[in-house]
């Protein structure tokens, strides 16, 4: 491995560390993160946890600040809105295309499986384990769809979403409701059915999105 290429691969697991500590809660909104104590924790030099910086920002979950450095960035009411609006779009076009390639490699077998898992959920009582089960049925979701540019950019998006994960899915009823969902979205992708798959899961997004504004706290626009 080239020095360059290990350098990439330090920033990339930096990257992968934050984003996970973000989306569970570890890393509150508004919240510094020091240089001096990640740099520590992660056994990373300043170098590639900046340039790992860097990156979340542009992909925005991170602020730069002039004197403050990095920090969680709050996502207000309108941030909200503008990610699900965005999501409904793109992974709707994922569903359609997921669906037009069910017959292609072990897609069918994958996205048995994902709907099993899904539908297996509604006796478990670990909000945790289901966010799992959901990230990683919207990431199937999108590599079925065999777009590599949609994945990156949903991608980016889910990041954000997942963050607001927990507060939604503490309620029963909204975790009904979505296990529901995956399932109208599943057996529109197994049917083959691009124009029912892609309605499914805009509806799906967007149901996520209303439940979503309707518990988030209005705030300031910054960090």
């Amino acid at each position: 491995m080239t020095p360059r290429s290990s350098r990439a691969t330090t920033v990339d697991a930096v990257v992968a560390a934050i984003v996970e500590a973000i989306k569970v809660g570890r890393y509150a909104p508004g919240q510094r993160l020091v240089e001096a104590d990640l740099t520590e924790e992660l056994g990373v030099s300043r170098g590639p946890l900046r340039e790992a910086f860097g990156r979340l920002a542009a992909e925005g979950l991170l602020l730069i600040e002039p004197y403050r450095g990095a920090l969680v960035r709050r996502m207000t009411s309108q941030d909200l809105r503008d990610l699900y609006e965005v999501r409904e779009v793109l992974e709707g076009q994922a569903a359609a295309l997921a669906a037009g390639r069910i017959d292609e490699s072990d897609n069918r077998a994958r996205m048995s499986a994902a709907l099993a898992q899904m539908s297996a959920e509604r006796d478990g009582q670990d909000v945790s384990g289901y966010m799992d089960r959901n990230e990683s049925f919207h990431a199937l979701i999108v590599e079925l769809s065999g777009n590599e540019l949609l994945a990156r950019v949903v991608g980016a998006l889910q990041v954000q979403a997942f963050r607001v994960f927990y507060r939604n899915l503490a309620d029963a009823a909204a975790r009904e409701q979505s296990i529901t969902d995956h399932e109208a979205v599943a057996a529109a992708v197994l049917a083959g059915d691009a124009r029912r798959a892609e309605r499914a899961m805009r509806r799906h997004v967007r149901v996520a999105g209303r439940t979503a504004l309707a518990v988030w706290p209005t705030g300031p626009t910054r960090a």
